[in-house]
Parts: structure tokens; C-alpha cells; sequence
């Protein structure tokens, strides 16, 4: 880590924040749903993120500006609603359920989540390195500064957010990630870079594990084993939760898919055929759950439909075997085609326009089905231990099969298949229909298959140890019993030191990368002087200023580390008249009555220079009014870092 021991502390604020953001609303929500045990541990956070998004939009139709209150006044609306539920509708607790947990079940829960927090936070530390530091990634540019735009505009809704890059447009943006981050900006006082960091590592670190424990106790039962082998195995995989976070990065996906195996464990729950007492309560909480979700990012709640289809499907078949009139068996295949002819629909109209589906394969299809077999999706580096629980537990699910085992194994299958379609397949059409909801983009079917994976390879990793203590005579057994918690915790620390492989240092690599390596050094797009001026902008340009500069050297992130608005603050959006002009020819026309009028219409009033170049090729609008401006009588120079300067706008009337 190059960040100092100050700065990390200096972190404590903003991370207390994003647990308080995460935690407090969806808890309080989720005790009134008479939520217990890790049920209310998990679905805190995706009920908190389902009550600040809509919260968002809420306040978005008033002239609130947006803060803690109107997520507070949803929460307690909501939950006033949800006790009228379970006071007059809903079912009562069964008594076993209210009993204390046991001693090793209370130890296999805190070893679940703390040993994937643990290890996640180490990669996470290691790679960001300081947490002041922000991800220096094309997508990225977006992310902080839409933090910024939300705090500047009062307006976190997700038909407003996209405004600022689209000005008057109003189109549907997902804004989940940006809208909890500017209220951990507010709540502690830190940073943007500093909050986005935060929320980066509680999702990663704490709402993820807690996500994926529960989706595999769902499936393969609350047993201490499988408990935390799902914890330690949310750690294993480079594709989730590392993946997304350096590719892209794609943060609002992140959230949702950090967030999504809840809504999924809470459908299995709703669409499982045996006696369910609390039904209408589980069918309550997966509408609450899904707004999040999909306010969060629209693929993470395309894939929590997608991996419920083995729900479906069982469901179906469990209806075909147990009615035998033939007019029970017609109702069933209707419903099986009016829900096929959903599913066709959805594909049809929910996936980006064609335009935004481009991403082409990354190699064939043998090479594809060994990534997933080997558990080295996006050409990671194999994952070996994942991979040979994985295996195991998929054999497991097939000679002994139960119900919950066959949605299990059906999810793996979905999840395998979707990335095998979409990183190998010859066939584009297949690929437009069956991957076109998420892009056609690789990585994040690798996530999402990261979500399947994880209980099967628990369900190994349950297996293989009742195997080993088979093999143990009865009265070993019972002078064991004593040493049981201990043998939990040595299981937790082997499992460990397994998925601390290759593949998460690889990970831990490609995340650092897109860091940089800390204060004084390059990163991928801002050297050290750039960066370093950045940082410094509020002490030179006044609040309401706006700078100008070319977004593919790196200027746009000028809005999201100082604070101080910029004429593009992203590298793809609308271009005004008023900025073309400034952007293609303000070194040559500086004090043209049309340049007067853009520096007017615009508040243009500083210029950012960065002499390192453009970090990627683009076909891209004309930005050469603005690289060299050293001898320019239109601006001075007001300050430099090595690379690096800014000045100050002298025509057109506007020196002081």
C-alpha cells in the first residue's frame, strides 16, 4: 500500500458512512418485514439501495435537493406500510425460527463474513493503494464526475443524472451507484474520490459476501460447512468483485450484482413448489428488492430473470407431475408459453440499441467452455481450488439430486452457457438475442457467472469434507465433537489460502493498474503532474468557474477531484455549438465577438493544457483549440505541474 497510515484512517469516516448508507435504511425496512437471522443481514443493503433509488426519484419530481431526508422519510413510510403488512396480511414467525441461534451457528456466520471481508479488503488495499486515488478508467470519467454533478445539481434521479452529458435530455441513466455515493460525500465530509473508494470496498467487502451466503444457504441449506465455504468462496474468483472494478469500470453494475443474489435467493423462496407458510411475505420482499436492482444497473436485474429460469422450470415440472387432469397439465404449458413469449419480448426490447452492441468475441468456442470449466473466465489465470470444488459439487448435484440442488446446478448452467455464448460463439445472432441484454461484453457475463458458481462449488466443499469425516471412527467422532468450532475455523482458514491463488493476484494487478501506482507517480491516463494539479484546482479557479480542455488527455477529471465544473465533463456526450467553438479554435479566435459570445454562454473562464497526449485513439470532435497555448495573448498562465498547466482566460473583457 503506498498510502499512508493517516490516509487509510482518514478512509474510516467515509467507509463508516457507506455501511451506515448501506445498512441502516434496508435494516430498519427489513426488521418491519419481520426479516431475521441472515435473512435481515443480507437484505439490508439491496433493501437500502431499492429505498435511496427510489427515494432519488421521488425527489427528483420536487424541488428537494437531494440529501439523507427523503431516503429517511421513505424508509419510515415504508416501514409503517410493511408492519400494516404483517400485522394484517402477512404470516407470524414460526417459534423455531425466533429461537437464539447456536453457539457454532453464530461462529460459522461471522466466519462467512469475516473471512472473504478479510481477504477482499487486502486485495482491494493493496491494489488501490491509496484511497484518495481515483480509478483512472475510461467509464470512469462518468462516475466521479455524475458524483459531482449530483452534489452540484441537488438531483440524484436516474432521469436526471444522464443531463450531464445530454443536457435537456432526460432518458433513463442508472444512477443507483452515484446516488448512494453523494450521500456518503455529504454524511462525511470526504471526497469524492474518497467515497467512491468507500463504496467500492463495503459492496466488495461486506454487502457481497453477505449477498452470495445467503443465495447458497438457500440452496444447500443453512449448515455451518456450507455457510462458510459460500463466505470464503465469494473471495475466489477474479471475475466478482474485482473485475468490474477495473474493467470499465463498471461500478453500477458492480452494486447490482453485488446485491442480486438476494432477489434471487427471495424468488427461489416464491417459485419453490412444497408448503411455503410465508409465501405472500417472500413475493412482498422480492418486489422491494427488485427496484433496487434495477435502478442499480438494468442487467443486474436482467440476470437475477435469467438465473430464476431453473426456478421456473422446476416449478413447471413439479405442476406437470403432481396434476393429472389434462386440463391442469394445459394451464401449466399455457403458462409456460405466455412466459416464453415474455422472455422473447424482453430480449427483444430490453437490450441496448444496436449500435451500443459491439464488444466481439475473445476467442473460440472450445477455448471459452475451458475458461468456465477451469474457472478462469476472461482469461484469468486458472482458479484451481474453484474450479475443483466446482466440479465436484456439480457432480455431487447430479448423483445425488434434490430440488434445490437441480436449481442450483440449472443456474450454473444458464451462467456457464451465457459466457460461453457470448466470449466463443461463431454465431452473432445467437449472440444478439441470447447476450445482447448485456452488450455482448465478455466481462460481464464472466460476473454474473461468478453468482452460479459459488454455490455449486460450496456444495464441493460441503462434500468433501463430510467425506473426511466419514472416514472417522464414532468415537473419534465424539471426542471431536468439542473441537468442532475450531475445525470450522481451520476449515475457513484452508479454504483461504486455496482461492488466495494466481488468479486473485492477477486481479489485484489489473485493479492497481488502473490506480496507478500512488502520489508521485504515472498512471494510466494522468502522469503525476497532471494529477497532482488537479488536486489543487480549487485554489485557483473560484466556484462557478467552468475550465475547458481536451477530455481525452485527462481533463475531465478535473469536476470529479476538484469540484470545479468543466465544459466536457465526459468524453462521449453533446458537443454545444457554444463549446465547439471554444474547443476547435480558441487559440486563434480567441477574442472573435463569436468566441466571446461561447466564453459567455458557456462561463468558460479557465483552461486546462496536459502535454502527455491522448490516452486512447478516437474519432472524436476537434479539441485542437486548446493545445498549446504558451505564447497565446488570449490566457495566462496561473499555474504548472510537470505536464501540466492551467490558464486563465484574459479576452474577451475577462482579465481582472
Amino acid at each position: 500500500m503506498s498510502g499512508s497510515l493517516d490516509t487509510w484512517i482518514g478512509f474510516l469516516p467515509a467507509v463508516l458512512a457507506a455501511i451506515g448508507v448501506l445498512a441502516v435504511p434496508g435494516f430498519v425496512l427489513g426488521f418491519f418485514l419481520r426479516l431475521r437471522g441472515w435473512w435481515l443481514l443480507a437484505a439490508a443493503a439491496p433493501l437500502s439501495v431499492s429505498l435511496i433509488t427510489v427515494a432519488s426519484v421521488i425527489a427528483g419530481w420536487t424541488p428537494l435537493r437531494w440529501n439523507i431526508l427523503p431516503v429517511l422519510a421513505l424508509t419510515a413510510v415504508a416501514s409503517v406500510a410493511a408492519w400494516a403488512w404483517m400485522r394484517w396480511v402477512g404470516k407470524p414467525v414460526a417459534p423455531a425460527a425466533r429461537r437464539r441461534p447456536a453457539g457454532l451457528r453464530v461462529w460459522a456466520g461471522a466466519l462467512a463474513m469475516l473471512a472473504p471481508a478479510a481477504l477482499i479488503t487486502w486485495v482491494l488495499a493493496h491494489a488501490i493503494g491509496d484511497p484518495t486515488l481515483i480509478n483512472q478508467r475510461y467509464d470512469n470519467f462518468f462516475h466521479v464526475n455524475a458524483i459531482q454533478y449530483v452534489l452540484d445539481t441537488g438531483n440524484a434521479s436516474p432521469f436526471w443524472v444522464g443531463t450531464m452529458t445530454s443536457p435537456g435530455n432526460l432518458l433513463f441513466y442508472p444512477s443507483g451507484w452515484h446516488a448512494v455515493a453523494s450521500l456518503i460525500v455529504q454524511l462525511s465530509g470526504a471526497s469524492v474520490a474518497l467515497a467512491s473508494n468507500a463504496l467500492v470496498f463495503v459492496a466488495a467487502a461486506l454487502v457481497w459476501p453477505a449477498s452470495i451466503v445467503l443465495l447458497t444457504g438457500r440452496l444447500l441449506g443453512s449448515s455451518p460447512l456450507a455457510r462458510v465455504a459460500g463466505g470464503v468462496l465469494a473471495a475466489a474468483s477474479p471475475a466478482f468483485p474485482y473485475l468490474p472494478l477495473h474493467y470499465g469500470p463498471v461500478y453500477p453494475l458492480f452494486l447490482g450484482l453485488a446485491i442480486a443474489p438476494v432477489a434471487i435467493a427471495a424468488m427461489i423462496t416464491v417459485l419453490r413448489p412444497h408448503r411455503a407458510p410465508r409465501r405472500q411475505d417472500a413475493i412482498l420482499l422480492v418486489v422491494l428488492l427488485l427496484p433496487g436492482v434495477a435502478l442499480a444497473h438494468p442487467s443486474a436485474f436482467l440476470a437475477v430473470l435469467a438465473l430464476s429460469v431453473p426456478s421456473v422450470l422446476a416449478l413447471a415440472l413439479h405442476l406437470w407431475r403432481t396434476r393429472a387432469r389434462t386440463r391442469d397439465r394445459a394451464l401449466v404449458l399455457s403458462g409456460m408459453i405466455a412466459l416464453g413469449v415474455v422472455g422473447i419480448v424482453v430480449l427483444k426490447f430490453v437490450r441496448p440499441p444496436a449500435q451500443e452492441i459491439y464488444w466481439p468475441v475473445t476467442g473460440t468456442l472450445p477455448t471459452a467452455v475451458g475458461e468456465v470449466v477451469t474457472a478462469a473466465v476472461f482469461d484469468y489465470p486458472v482458479a484451481y481450488l474453484l474450479a475443483l470444488l466446482a466440479l465436484v459439487g456439480a457432480v455431487t448435484a447430479l448423483r445425488r439430486p434434490t430440488y434445490l440442488r437441480a436449481v442450483a446446478l440449472g443456474m450454473l448452467v444458464i451462467g456457464g452457457a451465457l459466457y460461453v455464448i457470448v466470449a466463443g460463439s461463431p454465431f452473432e445472432t445467437l449472440r444478439t438475442w441470447l447476450t445482447g441484454p448485456w452488450y455482448n461484453n465478455p466481462p460481464r457475463l464472466a460476473s454474473i457467472w461468478v453468482i452460479t458458481v459459488v454455490p455449486i462449488a460450496a456444495l464441493g466443499a460441503q462434500h468433501l469434507v463430510r467425506l473426511v469425516v466419514r472416514l472417522l471412527t464414532v468415537s473419534r467422532l465424539r471426542r471431536l465433537r468439542g473441537v468442532i468450532p475450531l475445525a470450522l475455523g481451520v476449515f475457513a482458514v484452508l479454504l483461504l489460502l486455496g482461492v488466495n491463488s494466481g488468479a486473485l493476484r492477477q486481479a489485484q494487478t489489473d485493479l492497481h493498474v488502473a490506480y496507478g501506482n500512488g502520489e508521485g507517480t504515472d498512471g494510466p491516463i494522468l502522469s503525476a503532474g497532471e494529477y497532482k494539479l488537479l488536486s489543487e484546482l480549487d485554489e485557483y479557479v473560484p466556484e462557478g468557474d467552468v475550465i475547458a480542455g481536451n477530455p481525452w488527455t485527462g481533463t475531465s477529471f478535473a469536476y470529479g477531484i476538484s469540484g470545479r465544473e468543466v465544459l466536457m465533463p465526459h468524453l462521449l456526450m453533446v458537443e454545444t455549438p457554444d463549446a465547439a467553438v471554444i474547443n476547435s479554435s480558441f487559440d486563434t479566435e480567441g477574442d472573435s465577438p463569436r468566441m466571446c459570445q461561447a466564453l459567455e454562454a458557456t462561463g468558460v473562464r479557465y483552461i486546462l493544457v496536459f502535454d502527455g497526449g491522448e490516452f486512447m485513439e478516437s474519432d472524436h470532435p476537434d479539441f485542437s483549440g486548446l493545445d498549446d497555448l504558451d505564447d497565446s495573448p488570449y490566457a495566462r498562465l496561473v499555474a504548472s505541474e510537470p505536464g501540466a498547466e492551467l490558464y486563465q482566460v484574459t479576452s474577451c473583457g475577462l482579465a481582472n
